[in-house]
């Protein structure tokens, strides 16, 4: 018979694996809608002008939130409260290292 705390752990791996499953299906959708429109969008004139600061902080903010929920999965949520802080920073800093290079380089 199992005790309240294998269920207690059963019920926190369960969470883990339906965070893990919901960040790697985000990613999927993120990583398709990037190939969507490299090679619909991109790829039709090679010398259009690119992206502008708006279309590259949308794409950054998608980036940086799969960056960040991929490490906070990894990470296994220990202790959330005490890490919300570096994580808003740590996205923060994604977001506007990701958003200038996106409008730098496309």
């Amino acid at each position: 018979m199992p005790s309240p705390g294998d269920r207690r752990e059963r019920n926190e791996a369960l969470r883990l694996l339906v965070a893990a499953i919901s960040a790697l299906l985000l990613l999927i959708v993120i990583a398709g809608a990037g190939v969507y429109y490299l090679i619909g969008v991109g790829a039709s004139d090679p010398f259009s002008p690119g992206l502008g600061l708006k279309d590259a902080a949308l794409i950054s903010a998608a980036v940086s939130l799969v960056v960040i929920l991929v490490m906070a999965v990894v990470s296994g949520g220990d202790a959330i409260l005490g890490e919300l802080p570096f994580t808003i920073l740590g996205f923060l800093i994604f977001f506007v290292i990701f958003w200038l290079m996106i409008a730098w380089i496309f």
